[in-house]
């Protein structure tokens, strides 16, 4: 599991480094939080089906674990 300061961390340089590479546009910030937090999202449940050994009909379980590790922080 990831600590609360360590996902808070990840995603502020992920919505960072979008916000700069769109050319820092004004007034966006939410909505490049949201992108940064939908790739973290990917990201670790990606991690997690790969760490299971890819199995079949598991994504959906989770997609829905790293959106409570997410939520919780």
């Amino acid at each position: 599991m990831i600590k609360n300061s360590e996902v808070a961390e990840r995603l502020r340089q992920t919505a960072y480094f979008l916000w700069e590479y769109d050319g820092r546009p004004e007034g966006r910030s939410f909505e490049y939080w949201l992108k940064a937090k939908d790739r973290l999202l990917r990201e670790m449940a990606y991690d997690r089906w790969l760490a299971e050994g890819t199995p079949i009909g598991r994504a959906d379980e989770n997609w829905r674990d790293a959106s409570g590790d997410i939520e919780d922080k």
